[in-house]
């Protein structure tokens, strides 16, 4: 029995000792390490959107956000979310971002607050452009056949040419590779260009009042020369809300009426119809 006293004190010395020993090794649960923001250090980075990803919030009746993976100058990849609307950010391009979660998207602690569209240089020689371009240079054609009396070439001209301004802008819209700074600038143009064309001649063949003509140019010169002032300053800003001085609906609306004007004022000669009271219903 004394022989055994001694080793069962030993024994729950050694387990006591091993437990003690073993809660002092352990001591409080270990944090796992945080990871490291992609940009912590920086209070801004640069970098390349890989990818446009849409992201869904949290809550329920929110609606989808759109952000981007970008690719930042350490070499690192994060999701940046995009602020306010309006943005037209594209793979390639360059976009500056700083720290700033968004509550409704989970695990996006980054946004972007600048980007330049299209950072590869863009190409003038797209399909939308020479588009354009060939509605401008038929405009002096157009103004040609209209003085010397031949209505019937000039419906079909100016067909094919309303044709090409829906075809350029589906093309734009559909490929992203088509889009361009030049484009953007010279599709306006073009349409208001064709459009003067066509009212300061079928005015020249008494077919359209004067008035009416003095209006619609001078509101669309008005237009165009502060389009092309913003859009030229904000051509390297994020916003490109900025950058067009019409909505796109009301633009569209506006230069549907003053084709369908054209058409309906060219028809009238060619056929005899009777088409005044749809005449003044346009004007």
């Amino acid at each position: 029995m004394t022989k055994l006293m001694p080793a069962s004190v030993f024994v729950s010395t050694v387990r006591f000792k091993t437990l003690y020993d073993m809660h002092l090794r352990g001591g409080p649960p270990a944090r796992r390490p945080q990871p490291k923001s992609p940009i912590s250090g920086h209070p801004q980075m640069r970098g390349v959107v890989l990818k446009v990803l849409i992201k869904k919030p949290k809550k329920p009746n929110s609606a989808n956000r759109k952000c981007v993976l970008v690719r930042l100058t350490n070499g690192k990849e994060t999701v940046a979310w995009i602020p306010g609307e309006g943005h037209n950010l594209q793979e390639h391009s360059q976009v500056l971002v700083e720290g700033g979660r968004k509550p409704d998207l989970i695990g996006v602690k980054i946004r972007v607050i600048r980007g330049k569209l299209d950072c590869a240089p863009d190409s003038p020689y797209t399909v939308p452009n020479l588009l354009s371009i060939c509605r401008i240079a038929a405009s002096p054609v157009l103004v040609h056949l209209i003085i010397n009396g031949h209505f019937s070439y000039t419906l079909s001209l100016f067909t094919v040419a309303a044709t090409t301004d829906i075809l350029d802008g589906y093309i734009a819209r559909r490929f992203p590779t088509q889009r361009s700074t030049f484009g953007s600038i010279i599709d306006p143009l073009a349409d208001k260009i064709l459009v003067a064309s066509m009212f300061l001649s079928l005015t020249y063949c008494q077919m359209i009042p004067a008035l009416l003509t003095i209006v619609v140019i001078a509101r669309d010169v008005c237009l165009i020369t502060t389009g092309l002032y913003l859009r030229l300053s904000t051509m390297r800003s994020f916003d490109q809300s900025l950058g067009s001085v019409f909505h796109f609906s009301t633009q569209t609306i506006n230069t549907f009426m003053q084709f369908a004007l054209v058409t309906a004022t060219l028809i009238k000669p060619i056929g005899n119809y009777d088409l005044q009271t749809t005449l003044n219903v346009l004007r």
